[in-house]
């Protein structure tokens, strides 16, 4: 079994122990009568209505990154794309950070025939997009909503604030690699050179991978210069975006209703949503583990009772979280990917 293989059958033990622990810390919070009474009152429809909105989000985010691929590879079928989106859904949740999924993303599309440097571009575009929209989404829910949150939680301006820091911090990065090619080439042939000094590659290759580099930045650079200037399609993108991450931020809406619990305010709840998500980002564990069990218990305990939030971080966590490891993870298993994606990484 290869490094980066263990790497991941690592994250999937941790997700694993992270989920008993859920569970276990559940069965604490409950005696299985009462647990069980509670299961029992779920409003399905509702369950089912959380359900599509994950489904929605996936679409979404499938159309967004179709139409960047689309722009260097017109041939690309949308199933194609799809099955992109949940190797990435898959590879995002057992890696800290979510840093495994836009490698594997790039590979999966290599293999069915868009070349590296547009399928890197494409990504890249696409979580620039991604993360541009978070920050005004956010920057927006702080503006509305923050006084409403500031009354009953502690600490929720510096958490917000961390959570700002982090997500523009990965834009300027991302940005600084899109618009700085020089400084990008010297760190690469500069890591080709040190690992040429260790004698852990030849001078053959050094000047292969050279070559190659050079190839597949020019590439790189000639895609994400026309899709810079596409604003209309950066512009469709965006929107895309902004429905997808409501639809993410709904889904403690359907829950809630689910429980039966009477009107919820529909914008405060989304706002809620935003929230956890962005002050999450900076955690560094698949999934943002325990972070995200603690922000949701944090934030979302002004609209939940007590004796239903701890279900509801439950469920809220099996849509969001365990739901796409699963649908992923089976995409993924025929993909063909894991294995050559190791080797790859190697």
């Amino acid at each position: 079994m290869s490094v980066q293989e263990k790497k991941y059958g690592r994250g999937l033990v941790f997700i694993g122990v992270t989920f008993v622990a859920l569970c276990l810390w559940l069965c604490r919070q409950y005696t299985l009568q009462s647990l069980w009474e509670l299961v029992r009152g779920v409003r399905p429809v509702w369950m089912v209505a959380a359900l599509g909105l994950m489904v929605v989000y996936w679409g979404l985010e499938t159309m967004g990154l179709h139409l960047a691929v689309r722009r260097f590879a017109p041939r690309q079928q949308l199933w194609d794309t799809f099955r992109a989106t949940m190797v990435g859904q898959f590879f995002n949740c057992i890696t800290p950070f979510a840093s495994g999924g836009q490698p594997m993303q790039a590979l999966y599309l290599v293999k069915k025939g868009v070349s590296l440097s547009f399928a890197s571009c494409s990504l890249m575009i696409k979580f620039i997009v991604y993360q541009f929209v978070l920050t005004l989404y956010s920057a927006f829910t702080l503006v509305w909503c923050f006084k409403s949150f500031a009354g009953q939680i502690s600490s929720v301006g510096w958490l917000t604030f961390v959570g700002f820091g982090v997500n523009l911090l990965v834009i300027a990065a991302l940005l600084c690699l899109g618009f700085f090619r020089r400084p990008t080439e010297r760190f690469l042939y500069g890591v080709i050179a040190l690992l040429q000094k260790l004698h852990l590659i030849g001078e053959d290759k050094a000047q292969a991978a050279r070559q190659r580099c050079q190839k597949e930045l020019g590439e790189f650079y000639e895609g994400f210069a026309q899709m810079r200037r596409d604003v209309c399609g950066i512009m469709k993108m965006s929107a895309l975006t902004a429905m997808q991450l409501t639809a993410f931020f709904l889904i403690p809406l359907c829950i809630f209703n689910g429980f039966g619990l009477g009107k919820a305010d529909v914008l405060l709840m989304i706002c809620a949503g935003a929230f956890v998500l962005n002050f999450t980002s900076f955690i560094p564990l698949p999934g943002a583990a325990a972070g995200a069990e603690i922000g949701f218990h944090t934030i979302f305990r002004i609209f939940f009772p007590g004796s239903f939030l701890s279900l509801a971080i439950l469920l809220w966590r099996l849509l969001t979280f365990y739901l796409p490891i699963l649908v992923g993870g089976c995409v993924t298993a025929t993909a063909g990917v894991w294995g050559k994606g190791a080797s790859a990484s190697e």
